[in-house]
């Protein structure tokens, strides 16, 4: 049974990715010239798209505090490829991901596709470029959502930030805003760190295989009450991991 719910929900989360890219596709003529209303399509795509996932996953959103007034910078920890899912049906944001990501066949160029800003972290010369392009999204009122842990963790607890992917908002003076994710998951089923965490080693096939067989799941986001700002990165990463360490919760 845990199968065919893997295939139906991989082939309709597929479906819904390829036809939330080609709607913006369609209105790409219209917004290339207009910088709002492309914005506005792009974080309306995002939401439904994030809900609609969320909705055929069986997770259940509950979002703990205020949605800052568009437009932020929201930084959060990264516990789940499902992370994704919650803070697109949250914000509507647009992601700062791993360059891999824009290398899945079919899927990789819908995410490109629809505005994520991908960067190749092996690379130390390539945050320079991506700070050109946060910075300019800041600059025309976008959402930007940024892992700030650098990628998926265990979810134990709160890993040490990566501060360079926060100089366009030093330089802009742009206060950041956080929020933490967190799971669980139904009496008897498997706990988040089984089947919703991505251990190092489990194939994508693995892991999405576990991941979308779980009938229930509940995410809890937890937005923060203010914003932080510092004139220094190394200080904005010290000062957003102090303020988010009492609100995270390890997950089970």
């Amino acid at each position: 049974m845990s199968s065919l719910l893997f295939i139906v929900r991989a082939v309709t989360v597929i479906s819904l990715t390829l036809l939330t890219g080609l709607a913006l596709l369609i209105a790409a003529p219209v917004t290339m010239t207009w910088r709002a209303p492309r914005i506005f399509c792009r974080r309306w795509a995002m939401t439904v798209w994030g809900r609609g996932v969320l909705w055929l996953c069986g997770t259940r959103l509950e979002i703990v505090g205020q949605i800052p007034p568009s437009p932020y910078f929201l930084v959060c920890n990264h516990v789940s490829a499902a992370d994704i899912f919650a803070l697109a049906a949250a914000t509507g944001g647009r992601f700062i991901g791993k360059a891999e990501l824009g290398g899945w066949p079919l899927v990789g160029k819908i995410i490109s596709g629809i505005g994520t800003i991908l960067i190749d972290r092996t690379r130390r010369t390539a945050v320079g470029g991506v700070n050109a392009i946060l910075s300019e999204a800041i600059e025309n009122g976008e959402n930007l959502i940024l892992f700030v842990e650098g990628g998926i963790r265990p979810g134990d607890r709160l890993h040490p930030f990566q501060p360079s992917l926060l100089e366009p908002a030093v330089r802009l003076e742009q206060p950041v805003h956080y929020a933490l994710i967190h799971y669980s998951t139904a009496p008897g089923a498997p706990r988040p760190s089984e089947a919703i965490t991505w251990p190092a080693g489990r194939s994508g096939l693995e892991y999405f295989r576990r991941l979308f067989s779980l009938r229930r799941c509940h995410v809890r986001l937890t937005i923060g009450e203010q914003a932080i700002w510092a004139s220094d990165r190394k200080q904005l990463a010290r000062d957003l991991q102090a303020a988010m360490e009492p609100l995270f919760q390890p997950l089970d």
